[in-house]
């Protein structure tokens, strides 16, 4: 793992932006941000004491830029994925090339978006009578008992709370507090210290209350 690991993936986010095309990318990309993010976190609590060390508070700067730059890295892969998607099922010129930079889980991925896709147009434009199948059929399945569950009244009148789903964002934990559980209905216990993906709901409330730190890359 090499130290300067962050200013690759810079400079691979911006060539993505500059090209506005799918490029190649390393098979063991996102495995070794995720192993290098962890070797940080290892040297954060390795310190004496890292929250008052100008060494700790540049682990926490670093480890929020390799975070943040993964994830916009994976969010504009997967627009460019989905514009591919899009391409092919338009009868528009595909370039395969294309298609070959994809790895295996964003290749996965592509074919599940184009599968759908068709499987929508066969129901709404030509009538094929609900053509999904497996994960798609089951995807239906859960929205229907969401509609059900919620009923003619909505919200109100759920049987039960379901968790909602929201953004996350990467907090250091400032203070002791109590355990306590997130909008994504996973109970988190944290202490001084810590370094931890929350809701970002949650993660907002803590900052607002001085017991987190949100961590955000410097550009």
């Amino acid at each position: 793992m090499t130290t300067d690991l962050l200013e690759k993936l810079r400079q691979m986010l911006l060539d993505m932006q500059h090209t506005g095309r799918l490029s190649h990318i390393e098979p063991g990309l996102y495995e070794d941000a995720r192993a290098y993010i962890e070797k940080l976190k290892a040297d954060y609590y390795g310190l004496k004491n890292p929250l008052e060390s100008r060494a700790g508070s540049l682990l926490i700067e670093e480890i929020g830029s390799v975070t943040e730059t993964v994830q916009e890295i994976f969010s504009v892969r997967t627009r460019q994925i989905l514009d591919l998607a899009f391409q092919q099922m338009e009868g528009q010129y595909f370039d395969k090339e294309e298609a070959r930079k994809m790895l295996p889980a964003e290749r996965a991925m592509y074919e599940q978006i184009v599968d759908a896709i068709e499987g929508c147009r066969e129901t709404l434009v030509h009538g094929v009578e609900c053509p999904f199948g497996g994960e798609g059929a089951a995807a239906i399945d859960r929205i229907d008992q969401a509609d059900e569950a919620l009923g003619p009244e909505g919200p109100a009148a759920a049987a039960a709370p379901q968790p909602v789903q929201s953004p996350y964002a990467l907090v250091h934990i400032l203070s002791e507090m109590e355990s306590f559980m997130g909008v994504d209905g996973r109970t988190y216990a944290l202490g001084r210290g810590d370094i931890v993906t929350l809701p970002e709901n949650n993660a907002d409330v803590l900052c607002e209350r001085d017991i987190a730190l949100n961590i955000r890359l410097n550009k």
